[in-house]
């Protein structure tokens, strides 16, 4: 184990760091991908046919009972008991994917502005109906421009899919394509992948044929077709057809690559479960390519359906702040999850510490009555006049109980002091959710003393309503709110505000 995989397990044992799976949906099956220890587990729950069909929830009771089913699965070692982290990625469902260029800006908010703007100019979709998401996938200071890969989903599904994942116990912290799970799992995973050559990706799935232009470690483009486009009204696929399907849907993606860049495409990795070598063969024996079939560095093979699942579980092993990648759920729901986590933190610590405190004093006590025992013992056992050394001993372990005795009053003092602090966060937990204040800094001196808290919300309105709340309830006195100490931020307003204790 690693620095890196000792400080994970660290965090995640102070509940600094939260579980966090990859949760692949498709039209027919859910499968479910987590780390422990560094090491990927896998759940899977095949669905009844007609649960989501073409991008659309045709019944919400089933999914969620598939959903809870799959949860019921997950063992206690990941959190199955309480609520799962997930990242969800969308396999078999349609997420629009389209990238283009800007030129360099040097002004962070005049560069997102003009990327907003040709979203709205590119999007295949009504903006009002649809989830957007965005994120740079090239930074090029030699020509000056950047590269953006935008995505695009239908708002109905994502609402209806994000609220049957809350219902069945889940935590939806992002939402992806399934083709940005695969180029993340090569990017991270890839055996002799080298992020500054281009790659072109062959994926061949249940669905169909999928192929993946990968530059700089990115997603830059897909194609897909689907089996039921190479069938047309036949029963079954031959063999021929599976060919020329290759070999003609290969040959526009290598032309769209050459009239878009210019370094060389020069390898082509397969992703089949079968048929790796009769594919080979027909694209070496009709394009100029190297091609070879794709290998993952894992501690054990990982078949092709597994790929999306484990791409959104290597997405929730990167910190939360460091996450750039495309979310079709929008900021909301990074600052539930970042008041969810400081929430879970302060409840774990509070905890803590009065357990702490308990297990030392009953060492002290343990201790206090070793020695009284030993003290009656001693003087049980002597008969004779005590020499002035046995004396001397004597006093030494008598000032040793007096000290003792001091020790514990002083912990069950420290422990008194510690009440109310428990009771605090409980009290401000619910004016907190309900104005939706999330909580930068709190100041506690003592039992007594004005308690301290810095926080940020949306509006002035929300503020005065979480002063009023706090006002109100019979815990807190000498609630105190200075309007100098309400100020504009760029996405809302800070307070601070000071309180006693009752």
């Amino acid at each position: 184990m690693n620095l890196k995989d000792i400080i994970s397990k660290i965090l995640s044992i102070l509940r600094a760091k939260s579980k966090i799976g990859g949760l692949e949906i498709s039209d027919t099956e859910l499968r479910f991908a987590y780390f422990v220890d560094g090491s990927l587990r896998t759940l899977a729950l095949r669905m009844p046919p007609g649960i989501i069909d073409s991008g659309e929830i045709k019944n919400y009771n089933l999914l969620v009972e598939a959903l809870n089913k799959l949860k019921e699965m997950i063992p206690a070692d990941f959190g199955g008991k309480k609520t799962v982290n997930v990242v969800v990625t969308l396999g078999s469902i349609h997420v629009y994917t389209q990238v283009f260029s800007l030129p360099l800006a040097e002004e962070d908010e005049n560069m997102k502005e003009a990327i907003q703007l040709n979203i709205r100019m590119i999007s295949p979709l009504d903006l009002s109906q649809a989830y957007t998401g965005w994120q740079l996938i090239n930074h090029d200071k030699n020509e000056l421009k950047i590269e953006v890969l935008s995505a695009f989903a239908q708002k109905v599904f994502i609402d209806s899919l994000n609220n049957a994942v809350k219902e069945a116990g889940f935590f939806v912290l992002a939402v992806e394509s399934g083709t940005l799970s695969i180029a993340r799992l090569i990017r991270e995973r890839g055996a002799d992948f080298k992020i500054e050559k281009p790659l072109l990706v062959l994926s061949v799935d249940d669905n169909g044929l999928r192929f993946l232009i990968i530059r700089l470690g990115q997603l830059h483009f897909e194609y897909f077709q689907s089996w039921k486009d190479i069938q047309g009204e036949k029963k079954q696929i031959i063999w021929p057809e599976f060919e020329e399907a290759i070999k003609r849907n290969l040959s526009r993606v290598i032309n769209f690559y050459a009239s878009h860049w210019q370094e060389p495409l020069t390898e082509l990795v397969i992703a089949s479960n079968s048929f790796v070598e009769e594919i080979s063969k027909t694209i070496s024996d009709n394009f100029s390519i190297n091609v070879k079939e794709l290998k993952l560095k894992f501690d054990q093979p990982l078949r092709r359906e597994w790929y999306e699942a484990a791409g959104g579980a290597m997405r929730g092993e990167i910190p939360w702040s460091e996450d750039k990648d495309v979310n079709l759920l929008g900021i909301t729901v990074q600052e539930e999850f970042r008041q969810r986590e400081i929430i879970g933190f302060l409840r774990f610590w509070q905890v803590l510490i009065p357990s702490s405190l308990g297990i030392l004093l009953v060492f002290f006590v343990a201790g206090y009555m070793f020695l009284m025992n030993l003290g009656n013992s001693i003087e049980s056992q002597s008969s004779f006049k005590l020499s002035n050394e046995q004396s001397e001993e004597i006093d030494a372990l008598q000032s040793e109980i007096i000290s003792f005795n001091n020790s514990v009053k002083f912990l069950a003092d420290i422990q008194k002091s510690l009440k109310p602090k428990t009771y605090m966060i409980d009290n401000l937990a619910m004016p907190m959710n309900a104005n939706n204040v999330v909580l930068d800094r709190i100041y506690f001196q003592a039992y007594g003393l004005p308690v301290t808290m810095s926080g940020e919300t949306d509006s002035q309105d929300q503020i005065l309503n979480f002063k009023n709340a706090m006002s109100a309830d019979s815990f807190f006195s000498s609630v105190n709110l200075n309007l100098s100490d309400i100020k504009s931020q760029p996405k809302g307003f800070s307070f601070t505000i000071s309180f006693g204790l009752k």
